[in-house]
């Protein structure tokens, strides 16, 4: 006992704080190194430990200990990789995006061939719900067989996502051409004269929507969790629904890009706006 008490106390403190890593210690750890300088040699050391350290206190789901030793190992040398990976991984807990996005990015930089660095640079990107990018930089590394486990699953959905949007923006263009098509009717036109005879009066809330929309069923989730009662009008498939909808536009001197548009008892709101349905709930 004595012996191992004297060889703590010879211990230097990044010895000591080594010791206290492989322990599973952080709070010594911290104690060990926050405030202290290092040699050259050393530095570089002192920040791969403190990258470690950060990872470990993210296992046990401590960010502040996290970013604590991550603001550390920045202060040491803000441009070593071990850093920029100890501040993306801790900026990426704590959803701080922006600030994680440009330390993976730089941690790239030094290291493009590091599969880890482009397995979080691809997490992040999902969060931004930028799925071209995860895509790309899952496509660029190289990646170990406990990483490759997480990039499945973040491949998989952004290849869903990209071609769900492709779809989406293939649908979105129709459907314009669809509702250009129906303004240039005349007023008498048969189908403006169905649209007439729909469940749309001035007392009701009608929402304009097609089913591959995702913001119309945000819409209407919003409508149903606020008590909005309101008639569905798929216009696309709903016969003179997209006519109903051009003629409400014209009436109203405005031009609907897409869907949802919700007539919200005679006043319309273009697209998914929280705050213009707040106010017209009021």
């Amino acid at each position: 006992m004595h012996l191992l008490l004297l060889i703590a106390l010879a211990a230097s403190p990044l010895e000591a704080a080594q010791q206290h890593l492989a322990a599973g210690k952080l709070d010594d750890v911290l104690f060990e190194l926050e405030g202290k300088t290092f040699d050259a040699s050393e530095t570089p050391k002192a920040v791969v430990l403190l990258s470690k350290a950060t990872r470990a206190a993210l296992d046990k789901k401590d960010d502040v200990l996290a970013l604590q030793f991550a603001q550390m190992a920045k202060k040491l040398d803000a441009k070593h990789p071990a850093s920029l990976e100890a501040s993306a991984r801790a900026s990426f807990a704590t959803q701080e995006f922006a600030q994680a996005e440009r330390a993976c990015d730089a941690w790239i930089a030094l290291e493009p061939a590091n599969g880890s660095a482009r397995l979080l640079r691809a997490q992040l990107a999902v969060e931004a719900a930028d799925w071209k990018l995860a895509v790309d930089q899952l496509g660029q590394a190289k990646l170990s067989a406990e990483d490759e486990k997480l990039a499945k699953p973040i491949r998989a959905r952004a290849t869903s996502e990209m071609k769900e949007k492709l779809a989406s923006q293939s649908a979105v263009a129709a459907l314009e051409k669809q509702l250009i098509a129906a303004a240039q009717k005349p007023m008498n036109s048969p189908s403006f004269a169905r649209s007439n005879n729909g469940n749309s009066g001035s007392g009701d809330v009608v929402i304009y929507s097609a089913s591959w929309c995702g913001y119309c069923k945000k819409a209407k989730k919003w409508l149903t969790d606020h008590r909005v009662s309101f008639v569905d009008k798929d216009v696309e498939k709903e016969e003179g629904a997209a006519a109903e909808l051009a003629q409400k536009a014209r009436s109203a001197g405005v031009r609907p890009s897409g869907v949802p548009v919700i007539d919200f008892k005679g006043k319309l709101i273009l697209g998914f706006d929280q705050a213009a349905l707040e106010e017209a709930v009021r």
